[in-house]
């Protein structure tokens, strides 16, 4: 037994020393180089402040930078939104799971009680996401909805764009980007937000590639006259030339300051 466990420990080693190479190579490479690094990769586990995550580089930006750095992107972002739910019984809305780079985090340092509800459309993501969240043991902690928010109750295109699953939108992708789409079911924000009166602070976080009006805006009106608001957004701000109106501005006006800009994010929390 002594052998065959200093064998595996020496396989282990020298697997992650590969991986290592492999990274410097994809870091300093040409787009060719690069290409030629995907081929040989495929699911990697990565693990980060006690999160495990199992990561595919080859097809998805957020994958490929938690392979290549050990940690999640936006991480400013990120650590803020820890900061906010740790150690409280609190719901996050996280509009763009993706493989679970906020979400898992969130799950694991909310108070007893908190939940988290992961909306991701894209089948592919999904599967990601799921196991993830179970690889973490927070299955009783994160529910996934298989649905894309927006503003109306049905079902629309979700376009692919390059090779790159965490840009997938319901908004158009220019013809020679698109790289397919599949039908999704969409709902409404409003269809969720009764599950934070069973909550002490609810953090909506929202990434979906330049789709963020669609899901706001009708929650930011309808609290003009008194309607629902989470107590905390981080909004991606990257695409916000793609908006019908200045959402930040309208977040603003609905009695929010925002508290940081970072990563293309803007983190918004409701004044007392």
């Amino acid at each position: 037994m002594g052998r065959e466990r200093e064998s595996r420990m020496m396989a282990d080693q020298i697997k992650a020393a590969d991986m290592d190479t492999l990274r410097a190579r994809y870091r300093t490479g040409s787009p060719q180089e690069r290409a030629k690094v995907n081929a040989m990769l495929g699911p990697v586990e990565v693990e980060f402040a006690d999160i495990k995550m199992v990561v595919d580089p080859r097809d998805n930006y957020t994958e490929t930078c938690i392979w290549l750095d050990g940690h999640p992107p936006e991480l400013k972002s990120l650590v803020a939104l820890v900061q906010l739910v740790e150690d409280r019984n609190v719901l996050v809305l996280d509009i763009g799971a993706n493989c679970g780079a906020f979400t898992l985090p969130l799950a694991v340092a909310g108070g007893a009680g908190s939940r988290v509800i992961a909306f991701e459309p894209n089948p592919i993501m999904i599967g990601r996401l799921g196991l993830n969240i179970q690889l973490n043991n927070l299955t009783e902690v994160v529910r996934i909805e298989g649905c894309a928010l927006s503003d109306h109750d049905g079902e629309a295109m979700l376009n692919f764009r390059g090779n790159n699953y965490g840009q997938a939108s319901l908004k158009n992708v220019r013809r020679r980007l698109r790289n397919g789409g599949t039908l999704v079911p969409t709902r409404p924000l409003s269809h969720f937000t009764d599950a934070s009166k069973n909550h002490d602070f609810t953090l909506l976080k929202i990434d979906i590639e330049g789709a963020e009006a669609m899901v706001l805006e009708p929650i930011l009106d309808d609290a003009q006259t008194g309607g629902w608001l989470p107590d905390a957004i981080l909004i991606e701000v990257r695409h916000a030339a793609q908006w019908q109106t200045d959402l930040c501005e309208k977040i603003l006006a609905s009695g929010f300051e925002e508290t940081l800009r970072a990563e293309g994010n803007a983190l918004y929390l409701k004044k007392k």
